[in-house]
């Protein structure tokens, strides 16, 4: 099944940063720090706790992740980060 990816979704990662964002990943599900879902990465960005967050070009709607990166560059302005 190929999914396509929106066109509001932009930037993407090139495939070198693709990689070295799945390595991220896989070493956060090892060490059991993997959040899963908009909810959770809200209420962490919302608590000052998130360090990464990585969204997905192929969501469905793509309007329900559109709020993360305007949470995020608020906390960051506003010093609530760790």
């Amino acid at each position: 099944m190929e999914s396509t990816v929106n066109p509001k979704a932009y930037p993407l990662a090139d495939a070198q940063l693709t990689m070295g964002i799945l390595d991220i990943i896989q070493h956060s599900t090892n060490y059991k720090q993997l959040k899963k879902g908009a909810n959770e990465a809200t209420n962490t960005l919302n608590r000052g706790i998130s360090e990464f967050v990585v969204m997905a070009a192929d969501t469905e709607p793509l309007e329900i992740l559109l709020h993360l990166p305007l949470l995020a560059e608020d906390k960051v302005r506003a010093g609530n980060t760790r």
